[in-house]
């Protein structure tokens, strides 16, 4: 009768165990939801600036559009004009024409500029959080692989999961850049 006790005592000790390793698991996979939760409001907001920032070089392009088409207009004008007015006014005219011409081609270049940087911090600065929070999930994972050796079925899920929402980051920002 001894013997029978002791086992149904051992059986009750495992099933506690399984149950609190269950319990554990279940609060890593809500901390990891809550993570990718996280992740995609970033992204959310990422997504908005870069949209803002192109809306603004569009409108700057726009405002630069309509100045070259005004300086084409007074460049013909100024040629009517050249036609009839002295050699040395024509080669003043013509001074301050490329000179308004050239500093029009540098906000142009300028512009560019502008836009590739705050693109390239934008995708620096998700790349530096993607990094550092793969690190982090994968000590966690080792420290959890370590902890539940009898769990081996855990890993492999949140090894997907995680290789799952780096590739949707990756996706999404050469989704943007290229817009």
């Amino acid at each position: 009768m001894d013997t029978f006790i002791d086992k149904l005592a051992q059986k009750r000790n495992a099933q506690e165990i399984i149950r609190a390793n269950m319990t554990a698991e279940a609060v890593k996979v809500g901390e990891l939801e809550n993570q990718m939760r996280s992740y995609d409001e970033l992204l959310q907001e990422i997504r908005q600036v870069n949209l803002k920032t192109a809306e603004n070089a569009t409108q700057v392009q726009d405002a630069l559009k309509e100045c070259i088409a005004k300086l084409e207009d007074v460049q013909e004008n100024m040629r009517v004009r050249a036609e009839q007015a002295e050699a040395e006014q024509d080669t003043e005219e013509k001074e301050s024409l490329a000179q308004l011409m050239e500093f029009l081609e540098e906000k142009f270049k300028q512009s560019d500029e502008f836009l590739h940087k705050e693109n390239v911090k934008v995708y620096r600065n998700v790349q530096a959080a993607v990094v550092e929070e793969l690190n982090k999930q994968t000590q966690e994972l080792h420290e959890g692989k370590e902890e539940n050796k009898g769990s081996k079925a855990l890993l492999p899920i949140s090894i997907m999961i995680l290789l799952a929402v780096i590739a949707d980051i990756v996706i999404q920002l050469f989704s943007v850049t290229i817009m």
